[in-house]
C-alpha cells in the first residue's frame, strides 16, 4: 500500500508517474509531465533549512568570490549600502508618550517629552559617533562605519552576525560595545550533525525560540588561528532581564528557516557567464589591436619553397644585398625595401562589438531587477534615461530600499540601541518621567523611535522642491517627512534655520524666500509693510503666470 508520504515522494516514484504521465490531466500545466518542458523539471520537495543549511557553504564562497572579482557584483553591494547606511544612520527619537503616561495634547507633557527625547538623542550620539571608538569591542571602527559593515555583508551573505559585549574602561562613557564577526564563524560545534534543537550554529527550545549561538574562535580559512579552530564560545540570545547580547540580522525566505543563503544564488550562473563573455570580448579586442599590420606575399608556391632551399644566389637575393648596404632615403627618411612580391597591408577591420552591449544590457537589467536596484545604477549608464523614467525608476527603488532598511533597523540596529539605553538608565545618564513605568516593563516605550538612513536624492531638485512644498501646504506631508526623506532631523534643520536668522538679523542681512513665478521680499524693515504689489519683484512674472 503506498503512503501519503511515498505518493509525494522524490522524482520517479510509481505513484507519481502513474497519475502525471498516464491516470490524469492536471488541472495545472505547471504541475503536469505531458510536456517536454516540464517532463524533466523534476525538483525535490525542501523545507527552508533543507534548502539553505546545506548548500549555503559553496554558495556563500561563490559569493565572496564574485564580490573579489566581479565588478557588476561590486557594483550591486556598493550600491545597495550607499543606500541603505551611506553616511550614516541618524536617530530621532519618538517615546511612546500615552504609555509613559503623559498626555500629547498638554502643552507641559509635551516639554517634558520634548526633553526627554532630547536626551535619548544626545546619549544615542556620544556613544555612536565617540572619536576614541570605545563603541567598537575592538577599538577599530565608529558606529557607523560598523553598521555599513553589517550591510555589506548582509547584502552579499544575506545575514550579519555581531554580539553586545561589557568592557568597562575610565576613559569610556559607556561599557556596551560591539563586535562584528564573519557568519562562517557561527556553526556547530565539532561539526556536530544539525538536529531538532541544534541547527546551523543556534541553539532552540521545543517552541523553536533561539536561546543561544555556536561562535568558532576562529575563522575556518585562517591558517594562522589553528590553535582557536577547535573552540567554540556559546553567547546567549539575550541575558536573563532582557538585555540583546546576540545580533542575527536576516530576512528568511520561508517558514522556520535558521540561517540565510547569499542572495547571489539566482544570479551567479548569470554573472559568471556574463563575466566570462566579458573577459573573452576584451581578449579578442586585445588580439586585434596587437596586429596593426600584415606582410603580404603574392609569389607561387614553387617560388615561395625555393627561396627556402640552399641554392646559388638569386638576382633576388643580390637585390636584397644591394638595398641593404644602400638603403633607399627621402629627404633623410628611410624607406622600407621589401622582397619581390611582398606588400604591406594594414589592418584595418575592426572588431564589431555592437551586439556585445546589447546582450550585456539584457543580463544586467535581470540582475539589477533581482539586487532591487536599476539598471541604471548597476552600470552607471544614464545616456538613455529621462525624469520620467527616472523618477519611475527611483521610486520602485526607494520602495524595496525602505523595507530592506526596516529590517536591518529592527534587527541589527534597535538591539544596539536597547543595550545603550539601558545602559544610560542604569548609570543615571537618562530620567524617566515621573510617573512612567520602568524601562524593563515597557522598552518599546522607551525605544520608539524614526531612524533616518540616507537621502532619497534628487533628478530635478526645483519640481520635486516645488512638490514636497504643496505637499505641507495641504497638509498631506510634513516637515518631519519631508527631511527624512532626504536624510535629515527636521528639529536639527529648525534649530540650525533660527540659528542662521539670528545671525543674519545681526549682520543686517535679509534672506530672500523663491517660490515659483515670485520672489517674496521679508517686509520686516518696510514700516509700510513692503511695497506694493505692484512694484514687488517678480509681481509681473507672477501675474502673468
Amino acid at each position: 500500500m503506498t503512503g501519503a508520504l511515498d505518493f509525494w515522494s522524490e522524482p520517479g516514484a510509481e505513484a507519481e508517474g502513474d497519475r502525471y504521465e498516464t491516470a490524469f490531466p492536471t488541472p495545472y500545466k505547471g504541475a503536469s509531465l505531458d510536456y517536454q518542458e516540464t517532463y524533466a523539471w523534476r525538483p525535490p520537495l525542501t523545507s527552508a533549512d533543507s534548502a539553505t543549511l546545506y548548500d549555503r557553504v559553496w554558495a556563500n564562497a561563490r559569493a565572496d568570490d564574485l564580490a573579489r572579482n566581479d565588478p557588476h557584483a561590486v557594483a550591486a553591494i556598493t550600491r545597495l549600502v550607499d543606500m541603505l547606511v551611506g553616511a550614516g544612520i541618524r536617530l530621532s527619537p519618538r517615546p511612546n508618550a500615552r504609555a509613559l503616561g503623559l498626555d500629547p495634547a498638554d502643552k507641559k507633557d509635551r516639554a517634558i517629552l520634548k526633553e526627554f527625547s532630547a536626551a535619548l538623542k544626545s546619549e544615542w550620539d556620544l556613544f555612536a559617533n565617540d572619536p576614541r571608538f570605545y563603541n567598537d569591542a575592538q577599538r577599530r571602527y565608529g558606529l557607523n562605519t560598523q553598521l555599513r559593515l553589517m550591510a555589506r555583508t548582509s547584502c552579499r551573505r544575506g545575514e550579519t552576525t555581531a554580539y553586545l559585549t561589557w568592557k568597562k574602561s575610565p576613559a569610556a562613557r559607556y561599557a556596551t560595545c560591539l563586535r562584528v564577526f564573519d557568519p562562517d564563524r557561527l556553526c556547530n560545534p565539532m561539526g556536530q550533525p544539525d538536529t531538532l534543537w541544534l541547527r546551523g550554529g543556534i541553539s532552540y527550545d521545543d517552541d523553536g525560540v533561539p536561546t543561544a549561538y555556536h561562535v568558532r574562535n576562529g575563522h575556518p580559512a585562517d591558517w594562522f588561528r589553528f590553535a582557536q579552530l577547535l573552540k567554540w564560545t556559546t553567547i546567549p540570545r539575550a541575558t536573563s532581564w532582557g538585555r540583546p547580547v546576540f545580533i542575527h540580522a536576516m530576512e528568511p525566505d520561508r517558514e522556520d528557516q535558521s540561517r540565510a543563503i547569499t542572495p547571489f544564488s539566482s544570479l551567479m550562473t548569470k554573472l559568471r557567464m556574463i563575466g566570462k563573455f566579458a573577459d573573452a570580448e576584451l581578449a579578442n579586442a586585445t588580439i586585434n589591436a596587437l596586429f596593426a599590420a600584415f606582410v603580404h606575399s603574392n609569389l607561387p608556391i614553387a617560388e615561395a619553397t625555393q627561396a627556402f632551399t640552399p641554392a646559388a644566389t638569386t638576382f633576388a637575393d643580390k637585390r636584397m644585398e644591394y638595398w641593404k648596404g644602400n638603403p633607399a632615403k627621402l629627404n633623410g627618411v628611410r624607406i622600407p625595401t621589401l622582397p619581390i612580391g611582398d606588400e604591406v597591408k594594414i589592418n584595418s577591420s575592426p572588431r564589431q562589438t555592437n551586439a556585445f552591449q546589447h546582450f550585456q544590457t539584457a543580463f544586467l537589467q535581470s540582475i539589477a531587477a533581482a539586487f532591487g536596484i536599476s539598471y541604471e545604477q548597476l552600470a552607471m549608464d544614464w545616456s538613455k534615461v529621462n525624469y520620467s523614467s527616472a523618477r519611475a525608476a527611483l521610486n520602485e527603488v526607494w520602495r524595496h530600499i525602505q523595507a530592506r532598511f526596516a529590517v536591518f533597523i529592527e534587527q541589527a540596529v534597535v538591539p544596539i540601541y536597547y543595550a545603550v539605553v539601558e545602559e544610560a538608565f542604569d548609570r543615571g545618564y537618562l530620567t524617566a518621567p515621573k510617573g512612567a513605568p520602568d524601562f524593563y516593563d515597557l522598552p518599546g516605550a522607551y525605544l520608539s523611535a524614526r531612524w533616518i538612513g540616507p537621502g532619497r536624492g534628487y533628478v530635478d531638485p526645483v519640481k520635486e522642491g516645488q512638490a514636497a512644498g504643496i505637499r505641507m501646504d495641504q497638509l498631506t506631508s510634513t516637515l518631519e517627512d519631508e527631511n527624512a526623506e532626504r536624510g535629515a532631523d527636521w528639529e536639527d534643520v529648525v534649530d540650525q534655520a533660527a540659528i542662521e536668522k539670528e545671525e543674519l538679523a545681526e549682520r543686517g542681512l535679509v534672506r530672500a524666500v523663491s517660490a515659483p513665478g515670485r520672489i517674496a521680499v521679508d517686509s520686516t524693515d518696510d514700516p509700510a509693510g513692503g511695497a506694493p504689489p505692484a512694484e514687488q519683484p517678480g509681481a509681473q512674472n507672477q501675474a502673468a503666470a
